[in-house]
């Protein structure tokens, strides 16, 4: 079969976009080739992984774990089912930090990347401010954490893909705990930043979520890892715990924090609550007109 055969066999069942990207998958080639050389032929085997790539897009697994990657920020990212997929109004968080830092005169930085992932966020946002000119801050540490070490695994590959693996540092733990020990030393080396920047995007999904899964939209979630998706009857105990362990490091030292955080769109009202103990809560929409970040000002 040529390619132009094999998109017109599954155009009844597929969408072109995800057709097109499984054949370049798995031909070792990119999308515009397969859109330029469509009369191409198309060996048995290489068909024989083509269609089994398809039945599996068919039940809704997410294109981005068939072929092993997903463009985040601009930058193509390796994921596994050890992660989420990056998503689009994810890229709202590097934008937030990205602005936050070229307001700010602080000079001596610490970034923050809370249940990594993939490395996405963190690695975007370094690379963003690798790339401006113009900043004001002299000194950045990024950190980056999550409770899986298949995921910072991936984050370290990722990060290295990008060419900036050494400039982040890659902490096994929940939520800010595994900061906790590097927070003392810099305390004791009175290294301390003059100004902390957590970037979190948490399971922020109810469990009423699960019962969605069948639907075309969000058939998909089944196959990501349950463990960033879901967190509590409300979708929000990883915040709790969050806020718990920033009222911790308030009573160590009073200095200012930052934290941006993507949300569900109608749960402004409980993070207000859960982080009544901040300065200021406020919020942001995304392009969708949905709220998406809640930016958290804390001392």
């Amino acid at each position: 079969m040529t390619i132009k055969e094999i998109i017109k066999k599954y155009s009844n069942k597929l969408d072109r976009l995800d057709i097109e990207l499984i054949l370049a998958h798995s031909l070792d080639k990119t999308r515009e080739f397969v859109l330029i050389h469509d009369e191409k032929q198309v060996t048995s085997n290489q068909s024989l992984v083509i269609s089994k790539l398809i039945k599996r897009r068919i039940k809704g697994e997410p294109i981005a774990y068939l072929i092993g990657h997903k463009e985040f920020y601009g930058l193509d990212f390796i994921v596994s089912k050890h992660t989420l997929v990056p998503r689009p109004e994810t890229e709202m968080l590097v934008d937030c930090v990205a602005h936050s830092l070229q307001l700010t005169d602080n000079q001596n930085v610490s970034i923050i990347d809370i249940g990594t992932g993939s490395g996405c966020i963190i690695t975007s946002i370094a690379k963003t401010l690798q790339q401006t000119v113009n900043h004001k801050l002299t000194t950045r540490n990024f950190y980056a954490t999550d409770i899986s070490k298949e995921a910072l695994k991936l984050a370290k590959k990722n990060a290295k893909l990008h060419g900036i693996e050494k400039k982040i540092k890659f902490l096994h733990g929940n939520l800010l705990s595994p900061f906790f020990p590097e927070f003392t030393k810099l305390q004791a080396k009175k290294l301390m930043p003059e100004k902390l920047i957590i970037v979190a995007n948490l399971p922020y999904l109810d469990l009423e979520w699960k019962n969605l899964l069948k639907s075309t939209e969000t058939k998909g979630l089944k196959y990501e890892p349950h463990i960033a998706l879901y967190s509590g009857v409300d979708g929000l105990d990883a915040y709790r715990e969050l806020a718990f362990q920033l009222k911790n490091i308030l009573q160590q030292k009073n200095f200012p924090i930052t934290a941006f955080c993507e949300i569900g769109h109608v749960q402004k009202k409980e993070m207000t609550k859960i982080f009544s103990f901040a300065k200021e809560v406020t919020f942001l929409k995304d392009l969708a007109n949905k709220w998406r970040v809640c930016k958290i000002e804390i001392s």
